[in-house]
């Protein structure tokens, strides 16, 4: 991929969606970045007023709709926030439109469409990344410090509960199975994401058992297991039919280390516990906008030509464990291999 023109040191953003949502974290986010500038957003044309207001708000042009603002010559990179079902071909849009991309997980909801993007973003020179913004918190980081220490000796298991609550009836978007909705494809990505991240790699098989809220046409609350091989698992529980929560464990042979809320906001300290044979301990890790340290490491691999702090192979795991825990469930729990990359991209 080719550096960002340093002539032009300031990366110039467009936003693909106008919701209260992305105003309230993102788009702030690419605003507060030095060297960024929040420059258009567009929306679909009935919420073109919206999209004009969000806009004034910011600085930036309101464009009447997606294939206007790619291809305004302006807009270097986009941000693409929306529903899951339409990731993978606006990704495609935007690379060839010559646009960097920071696409919302997940990527794609198989992995076939991951190996596609990268594919396109080898093609196009582009930088492509996986918006995992709770990997930015300063506290992930600090748990990966902790753990190569040794402090808590070799990682055995992982434990990750991410859920949040949303109404039925409320029309929220994550309800609706045409545009990918459900738990899976929605908080699952980061119970799902966390001990592929600690222990590197895929697990060698997963199993999952996949539950509905009476009335809902998606799932909406799964536990499930993953085998990483010599003797190293994974236990993960999402769901949207409770919360909030998001917090995870990492259980060592001499020790466990607890972060009790991944998800800490701008202005919320994260706080990590670690036990061991010595007593436990309690560390305070400074709050830290983790959505601005996001667009910080994505500008940075953009100016840089370097690759993207998320990679695509890591996001092409994460589809293809996703995709493996919905055929888990589909019969009844039995265990799916998941070791393999089934992309045909290579």
């Amino acid at each position: 991929m080719t550096a960002h023109d340093e002539r032009n040191s300031t990366l110039r953003w467009g936003v693909l969606g106008a919701t209260s949502y992305i105003a309230t974290h993102l788009m702030p986010a690419i605003a507060a970045t030095p060297g960024c500038a929040l420059t258009a957003v567009a929306s679909r044309p009935e919420r073109a007023a919206a999209a004009a207001e969000l806009g004034r708000a910011f600085g930036a042009t309101a464009h009447p709709d997606y294939a206007t603002l790619l291809a305004d010559p302006a807009i270097e990179a986009v941000y693409i926030p929306l529903p899951n079902t339409e990731h993978v071909d606006w990704t495609l849009r935007a690379l060839a439109a010559g646009k960097h991309v920071l696409v919302e997980k997940p990527m794609a909801m198989d992995e076939d469409g991951c190996a596609r993007v990268e594919k396109a973003a080898e093609a196009a020179s582009r930088t492509v990344m996986e918006a995992f913004m709770y990997r930015f918190h300063p506290q992930q980081l600090r748990a990966a410090e902790i753990l190569a220490s040794g402090e808590i000796g070799e990682l055995r298991l992982v434990r990750a509960s991410f859920a949040f609550r949303i109404e039925s009836g409320s029309g929220n978007i994550r309800l609706d199975p045409a545009l990918g909705g459900g738990a899976t494809w929605d908080v699952g990505c980061y119970a799902v994401d966390v001990p592929l991240l600690f222990f590197g790699q895929a697990p060698q098989h997963v199993s999952a058992r996949l539950s509905s809220r009476p009335g809902l046409t998606v799932d909406s609350s799964a536990v499930a297991t993953m085998d990483f091989g010599r003797g190293r698992s994974a236990v993960v529980d999402y769901s949207i039919d409770y919360g909030p929560r998001a917090a995870y464990e990492l259980q060592g042979t001499r020790g466990t280390l607890m972060v009790r809320n991944a998800w800490a906001m701008d202005g919320e300290d994260g706080v990590i516990t670690v036990l061991t044979e010595n007593g436990v301990r309690e560390e305070t890790v400074p709050a830290a906008n983790h959505y601005q340290r996001q667009v910080e490491a994505f500008a940075r691999a953009v100016r840089n030509g370097a690759p993207a702090p998320m990679s695509l192979t890591e996001s092409r795991r994460t589809a293809r464990v996703g995709s493996a825990l919905v055929a888990s469930a589909a019969v009844g729990g039995v265990a799916v291999d998941t070791s393999t990359d089934t992309s045909e991209a290579r």
